[in-house]
């Protein structure tokens, strides 16, 4: 019986840490997704991504994170702001998958 009770508390202490693992992954993720671009500092989402995509002139004034107008050149702050935001999904992606080989183990 104790050992049956053993095991459980392993079980839900290793899943409690995955839990946290992965809540500690995505904060460094979020703070990975930072991406400067002409003097500003930029959140890239999906948002963003798709708000520059569709904005229709080539320039346009895009407000960083820290509430500053920033003029930005559209395909040029488009094409940086995939790739950075690509290269931060792909850590994160292999990272996650870590974590959860680890978790099985």
């Amino acid at each position: 019986m104790t050992d049956t009770i053993q095991d459980l508390v392993a079980q839900v202490r290793q899943s409690t840490d995955y839990q946290i693992n992965k809540r500690i992954l995505k904060e460094k993720i979020v703070t990975d997704l930072h991406m400067t671009y002409r003097n500003g500092m930029f959140l890239i989402t999906p948002t963003v991504l798709s708000f520059v995509a569709t904005w229709p002139d080539s320039t346009l004034y895009l407000e960083d994170t820290y509430e500053n107008p920033i003029e930005i050149d559209r395909d040029e702050f488009l094409l940086q702001a995939r790739q950075h935001y690509q290269t931060a999904m792909n850590v994160w992606h292999q990272q996650h998958e870590e974590l959860k080989r680890t978790r099985k183990v």
